[in-house]
């Protein structure tokens, strides 16, 4: 039969507290019937007491294991006490003369209602755990999947590659296989002349033969009739064999290797085209910055700036207030390079290429371009509308501000797309790298 204690303790155990004695030496066994923990000693009664010996009687362990309430253990300090108390301010389990000793003034609870609480809270945790887990395992999962898909595609391109490889050797082989037939027919042709050519020769050295051997046995044998015969052939004969000619023969080849071009092999094979943004779903990149990644560029002789368009981090182009010139600046405001122009310009931008598009300070309809090799050409003529602002956007398109509500969209030929509108008159414009445009509006300068 469960005692008072027992009772007491009915929702719980106690690991270091035998039901029976109260002892708390070899406290290893609990009973899932009577809910008690029970010593090495007091076991043995219970399994044979009349009423308690078909309880279940498990090791502790093995009920621990298996999710029984489990009491905290007995105090340390106060021998024989339970620890049923709970310090909200220490976070402490007590037993009552721990909470009379030091804890008094103190918040404090029942251990079962707190157990109650910490329970529900590891609920709660458990299941913001699991939520989590589910979306790191699907995070995870697309991961893998856009890590394939980005292979696979990496296979594709692997293979278009090839593919141009094999395409271009085999033009190179059908041109240089044209250049070797071309050289087999001229060896075929010179075999042919000097087999010609042989034959001749061989047969005049044949017949100047006999006409010696023929000279030579009558001029021993000194016959009148076959001498004069003899005599009449050689003034007929010998005038045709004209060994001083000379045969007629094939200059050889020579081979002129041509040039090789980089670039234009570059241009045939191809270029990788890679998305600046990777994920659909991201409407803008962040960069943080200090001051280790900014860089600072002097203004040369206090000028005031028109404009400014970095070529590279040492560099930029810069247009002066009423100057007609360009120049190129490094980091310490040292000009390094200047353009005349005949007009003073406004707002530079840089295409893919490398040009440098130019709008004047005037508000001409007029854009003008800055090749690689410095010669200024117009780039377009946008009449009726002024050019004002100008940018480049990551597609090759130029936006063109016209201080109107209406910006123009052109290519890189200088031919209008499209227009679109903004909500005043547009000056400064940029082209971000999501593919908006930021404008600045107002009346100008």
């Amino acid at each position: 039969m469960a005692s008072k204690l027992s009772i007491r303790r009915a929702q719980v155990h106690v690991p270091e507290t035998c039901a029976w004695c109260e002892g708390i030496q070899d406290v290893t066994w609990y009973c899932k019937d009577c809910q008690e923990t029970l010593c090495v000693r007091c076991v043995e009664s219970h399994q044979r007491a009349r009423k308690t010996r078909n309880d279940v009687v498990i090791p502790i362990t093995v009920a621990n294991k298996r999710g029984e309430p489990v009491l905290p253990e007995v105090c340390k300090t106060h021998r024989g006490k339970i620890c049923d108390l709970y310090c909200c301010d220490c976070n402490i389990v007590m037993c009552a003369m721990c909470f009379t000793e030091k804890h008094k003034q103190h918040n404090f609870k029942n251990i079962e209602e707190e157990i109650d609480l910490q329970k529900q809270f590891m609920q709660d945790q458990l299941e913001i755990l699991i939520s989590k887990l589910d979306n790191s395992i699907d995070n995870l999962s697309k991961r893998h999947e856009g890590s394939k898909s980005f292979k696979e595609s990496v296979d594709l391109v692997r293979q278009n590659v090839q593919t141009q490889r094999l395409k271009l050797k085999a033009e190179v082989d059908s041109i240089a296989d044209s250049l070797l037939a071309e050289l087999s027919s001229l060896v075929e042709e010179e075999e042919k002349s000097h087999k010609q050519d042989c034959k001749s020769h061989e047969q005049t050295i044949t017949e100047i033969k006999q006409l010696i051997r023929d000279v030579e046995w009558n001029t021993e044998n000194m016959f009148s009739t076959s001498m004069f015969a003899l005599t009449r052939k050689l003034r007929n004969t010998i005038p045709l064999y004209d060994v001083a000619a000379q045969s007629v023969l094939h200059s050889p080849p020579h081979f002129m290797p041509g040039q090789l071009y980089p670039d234009q092999l570059k241009a045939m094979i191809g270029s990788i085209q890679v998305r600046r943004l990777i994920k659909e779903d991201i409407a803008y990149q962040k960069k943080e910055f200090d001051s280790k990644h900014i860089s600072t560029f002097r203004v040369p002789q206090q000028d005031q700036i028109n404009s400014i368009c970095p070529i590279e981090d040492t560099h930029v182009w810069m247009s002066v207030f009423a100057s007609k010139k360009m120049i190129k600046v490094n980091k310490n405001g040292k000009v390094t390079e200047s353009v005349s122009l005949d007009f003073n310009p406004w707002c530079l931008t840089v295409t893919n290429t490398e040009e440098i598009l130019i709008t004047c300070s005037v508000g001409s309809p007029l854009i003008y371009k800055l090749s690689l090799d410095r010669r200024v050409t117009i780039f377009t003529d946008i009449s009726p509308l002024e050019a004002h602002g100008i940018s480049v956007s990551d597609s090759d398109e130029v936006l063109v501000t016209t201080h109107t509500k209406t910006i123009q969209v052109l290519n890189m030929s200088g031919e209008r797309i499209r227009q679109i509108s903004c909500g005043g008159n547009g000056l400064s414009i940029v082209c971000l790298t999501t593919g908006h445009i930021a404008v600045a509006t107002g009346h100008g300068p």
